[in-house]
């Protein structure tokens, strides 16, 4: 009888026991199905937000256009612009996203829903550091020299050598980097911050790619070449082996004029449209500009010469990169923004996350 007992009770433990199994095998089941489900979800809103950042960032540097084709894909891939942050830091493009998944049998363990989160970043590829400076002068040889008075440069100023300023009425809104030392001779100076003894930094150069691109677009020219008081359209690159001259002309469009030698722009009422971008870009030689009123939309930049700028009340809405920069005269603004970017020839866009 006892036996029997016995026997009867191994059993109803045994049973309660295989139950209980039971129930944390299935348990355990649904937690790693929902927690499968939940990576699944993860990966296809990345690869969502990846897609967009991607697509956004080929429309930088304008941020409106950007921020319409991100929201774009997003909608496309099945999410809502509400489930994600868009943000452009130092002019790249970043988003995050933020979703709650919710969950199927690991209901029963009072577990409804988690959140998952992703973010992606992308910069434009562009072709050098130099382009983030509204003055940069490559040379470790020739010293960065402003002359004048009432000269405005609205970003920021490196150079491989040392900065001098001699004059009154000098702003810099950025900072002023210096490998060397910095020096300023005069009164109502005003710079952001002054940082001597900076990091060296590399000169770009992208002659080469502009060189095929004209070639492609019929716009190579052999020898030197003259614009007098015309209206000018460079929203394809143009590549002139010899030397460029620039008198009073009128540019329009967003791309570059690359000359083998030197750029010379003579004359008062030089301009260029205000919603355009031109870079100038001498590969070898120097660039000069002399005269008064003259405004450039874009950039002037001579790797391995000189610029040199002569006269007053000159504007560049842009950058002035060259292997070495001089400054003589008064009233001359230089003022760096978004736009004047969008004449460089880009590698495209890249994932920085």
């Amino acid at each position: 009888m006892k036996i029997k007992n016995l026997l009867q009770n191994k059993n109803g433990v045994s049973m309660v026991i295989f139950t209980i199994a039971i129930s944390l095998i299935l348990g355990m089941g649904a937690l790693v199905t929902d927690v499968g489900m939940m990576a699944v979800e993860k990966q296809k809103f990345q690869n969502a937000i990846d897609s967009a950042t991607l697509a956004a960032a080929s429309e930088l540097p304008n941020q409106t256009n950007a921020l319409n084709v991100a929201n774009q894909y997003i909608g496309l891939n099945g999410y809502n612009p509400s489930d994600v942050s868009i943000t452009f830091p130092n002019g790249n493009i970043s988003i995050a996203g933020t979703k709650n998944v919710n969950f199927h049998f690991a209901r029963i363990f009072g577990i409804n829903n988690a959140t998952t989160t992703v973010n992606s970043s992308a910069e434009i590829d562009t072709l050098g550091e130099a382009f983030n400076y509204a003055v940069f002068s490559g040379s470790e040889i020739t010293i960065l020299t402003m002359n004048g008075s009432n000269m405005t440069i609205d970003g920021n100023v490196h150079t491989n050598k040392s900065f001098v300023a001699n004059g009154s009425g000098l702003t810099i809104t950025g900072a002023c980097e210096a490998k060397n030392t910095i020096s300023t001779n005069g009164s109502q100076i005003n710079i952001g911050e002054r940082i001597p003894n900076a990091e060296y930094v590399a000169m770009p150069d992208f002659s080469e790619q502009i060189k095929v691109q004209s070639v492609q677009n019929g716009t190579y020219f052999q020898g030197s070449k003259t614009y007098n008081g015309s209206n000018m359209n460079v929203d394809s690159s143009i590549y002139v082996t010899g030397n460029v001259t620039v008198n009073g002309s009128h540019f329009s469009g967003k791309g570059c004029v690359v000359a083998e030698g030197d750029i010379t722009f003579n004359g008062s009422n030089l301009y260029n449209s205000s919603s355009d971008a031109v870079c100038f870009y001498s590969k070898n030689g120097n660039i000069i500009i002399n005269g008064s009123n003259a405004q450039l939309q874009g950039m002037v930049y001579a790797p391995k010469g000189t610029i040199i700028m002569n006269g007053s009340n000159q504007t560049v809405n842009g950058r002035v990169i060259g292997n070495s920069v001089t400054f003589n005269g008064s009233g001359l603004s230089i003022i760096s923004g978004n736009n004047d970017i969008a004449c460089l020839p880009r590698h495209g866009v890249k994932l920085i996350r």
